[in-house]
């Protein structure tokens, strides 16, 4: 079901009851733009991603929330007697009774609301939600507002102000009355406070209190006073309170223009004056809700404290955390701390996918390639029953990048994964393997430590087997493995044309690479050591941020590799000019000069072919580099889709 202005105070409170009474939730957002990957190196800690993410992310937004809602029932909840009747006669025949699971999707389409919101659009990422039948009229016209914690509150306290102040003033008005005082002001006389009236509107004042004379001799049950800006209503009120107190009441509305207007009635009395302050207070509070839309409903999902399953969604949670909640701190623990408390419950099942049992069947992390792979045994997704036909989507009819439909889709990929573990899904949190991949979440392109741990540190990594090089432009990939030859097998990770990393596969090698690699002209070898130690040496530096993404020549001709740290005459004396160098090497594209996404440079040879069929997806689809130890020369490449980043 789509949810947009026109119905979200309608489908508020069935929201809300869906969420309380689900069993699990799966999530998926689509946004104006995609944060940069370009900075993220292989080797980099989830620490300094997330860093990097903080401080080099664009204002993108969520435009396109989808929320799936799955109810899991023990296996007799809800079924008839003929049914119960065969769930026991599987039991005496030892077969398990699958229990009962349901769902409800909702799409909430997002906007902010105001002229102080301003937000960023990537062009790519526009057009690719256009190529897939985005509905932009509906965002811009019926798009659900939002508010962060700090807005919302201001929102709440000025409404308070607003409506304390107005009955105070309708008591105060009441008892005047009933005590018989005359005014505190006499007619013509204006109070200490008064707004002085401009020369050019006091024509139109006149004009508005002649007409209330007009009135007041009348039939009429009202008068509109409108073609008015703020402060000319602001003057009106002033001389209604001044000339007619006791014989009108006032209050505003709104045209069918949208403009505000004055209306005029007859002085009512305090039960009517009250009573139409309930229905003000009423409109007032709808509005509040609407001005703070789509927060009410992620309030509500925190609130929750259940099992949330993304894929690949590390984005979607940052975006989430920093539009609807409050704003991304910049030290790391303090981002998990305020995730748990938020989402205490998190899977990504994109990292699912790096569970060795799991990618022995599933060959790509792509949210539609895993469905693909979950539908056909070993794995098995359960039957599962849409609760209302509204709420329903189905795999035959695809709407991808629909958020709500890519929510479902993530749901039963989810079932299908856990199948292959025997899952209780009445109990998720307690099962035994889930536990290993709850609160990690997914982060593309890093080698090692791929994921972030909500719940501790993660694993600390050696980067002794580590090195970064600079080489001539001409170089390919083969020169680089003629070098490291000696040393074994290597994976190779380009950076840009004149630089790149190397592992060593046989750690133990590694101790000897400084030493005894041969010479070249124009080709250098640093240590991982030396490398993090000149990065964090450029002046512009901090927090780990890699530098400027411009790219940057090789090293010059005649100069030999660099030295280990401990030895004389190494980089010490000049590790701020190289690091220099490096940290602008380090943030360039890592497609080769000269070459462009669709011809490589050179035709490459088997084993480089191979490797790339064997690691297709080592930056765009998870593979993370867990395909065993292969040299990799690939062109950077537009993304295919959101779940391809």
């Amino acid at each position: 079901m789509d949810i947009t202005k026109k119905n979200f105070i309608e489908q508020l409170p069935s929201i809300r009851e869906t969420i309380r009474n689900a069993t699990f939730f799966a999530i998926d957002c689509e946004f104006t733009g995609l944060a940069s990957d370009r900075t993220i190196l292989p080797f980099d800690t989830p620490e300094e991603v997330y860093l990097k993410m903080v401080e080099n992310s664009p204002q993108y937004i969520i435009i396109q929330f989808g929320l799936c809602a799955f109810r899991v029932e023990p296996p007799e909840a809800g079924q008839t007697e003929e049914a119960k009747e065969g769930a026991e006669d599987d039991k005496e025949q030892g077969k398990d009774a699958e229990p009962r699971v349901s769902y409800k999707c909702y799409n909430f389409y997002c906007y902010p609301k105001g002229r102080t919101n301003v937000f960023s659009c990537q062009g790519e990422s526009m057009r690719f939600l256009a190529d897939n039948g985005f509905d932009f009229n509906r965002l811009f016209r019926e798009g659900l507002s939002y508010a962060n914690e700090i807005d919302e509150q201001r929102y709440r306290a000025d409404l308070k102000e607003r409506q304390t102040s107005r009955a105070a003033t309708i008591l105060a008005a009441a008892e005047e009355e009933s005590n018989d005082e005359e005014p505190k002001t006499a007619a013509g006389e204006l109070p200490a406070d008064a707004i002085p009236v401009p020369f050019e509107l006091q024509q139109q004042v006149d004009d508005t209190a002649a007409s209330i004379e007009e009135f007041l001799q009348s039939d009429r049950s009202e008068l509109i006073v409108g073609k008015c800006n703020a402060f000319q209503r602001k003057l009106i009120y002033q001389m209604i309170e001044q000339r007619f107190q006791r014989k009108v009441s006032t209050s505003t509305v709104s045209l069918e223009s949208n403009q505000k207007a004055i209306k005029v009635e007859r002085k009512r009395t305090y039960e009517e004056e009250q009573a139409l302050d309930d229905q003000r207070r009423e409109r007032e509070n709808e509005d509040l809700q609407m001005s703070i839309g789509m927060s009410l409903v992620l309030q509500e999902l925190s609130k929750a404290r259940k099992f949330i399953i993304g894929h690949n969604m590390l984005l979607d949670l940052f975006y989430v955390l920093r539009q609807f909640f409050k704003p991304l701190p910049a030290d790391y623990q303090e981002f998990k701390k305020i995730t748990k408390e938020y989402f205490p419950l998190l899977l990504d099942t994109k990292y699912l996918c790096t569970n060795a049992e799991i990618k022995e069947h599933v060959n790509s992390s792509v949210l539609a390639h895993v469905y693909d792979a979950v539908s056909r045994a070993p794995f098995s997704i359960p039957t599962v029953h849409p609760e209302l036909p509204d709420h329903q989507y189905s795999v035959d009819d695809e709407k991808k990048h629909e958020a709500g439909y890519d929510a479902y889709l993530t749901g039963l990929c989810f079932l299908g994964l856990a199948s292959k573990f025997k899952a209780d899904l009445l109990h998720l949190h307690k099962d035994t393997t889930l536990r290993h991949y709850m609160n990690r979440i997914f982060i593309t392109r890093l080698n090692d430590v791929n994921y972030i741990y909500l719940n501790g540190k993660e694993p600390a990594q050696t980067r002794e087997h580590i090195f970064y090089i600079t080489f001539p432009d001409a170089w390919r990939t083969s020169d680089i493995q003629s070098k490291f030859k000696p040393f074994g097998s290597v994976y190779v990770c380009w950076v840009d044309s004149t630089s790149a990393f190397v592992s060593l596969h046989n750690r133990v090698a590694a101790s000897s690479v400084l030493k005894t690699i041969g010479y070249h002209a124009g080709f250098k070898v640093y240590s991982f050591a030396q490398f993090t130690q000149m990065k964090l040496q450029r002046p512009a530096t901090k927090r780990g941020r890699i530098g400027s993404s411009s790219p940057v020549a090789g090293a010059p001709a005649g100069v030999r590799h660099a030295q280990p740290v401990d030895q004389p005459g190494g980089q010490e004396e000049k590790g701020q000019k190289e690091g220099q160098q490096i940290g602008r090497a380090a943030g360039a594209s890592g497609k080769r000069k000269g070459t462009t996404d669709e011809e490589p440079p050179t035709k490459p040879t088997a084993a480089e072919a191979d490797t790339t069929a064997d690691n297709g997806n080592v930056d765009r689809d998870g593979g993370g580099g867990g395909g065993g130890w292969k040299t990799v020369k690939k062109a950077r490449k537009t993304f295919a889709d959101n779940n391809d980043w």
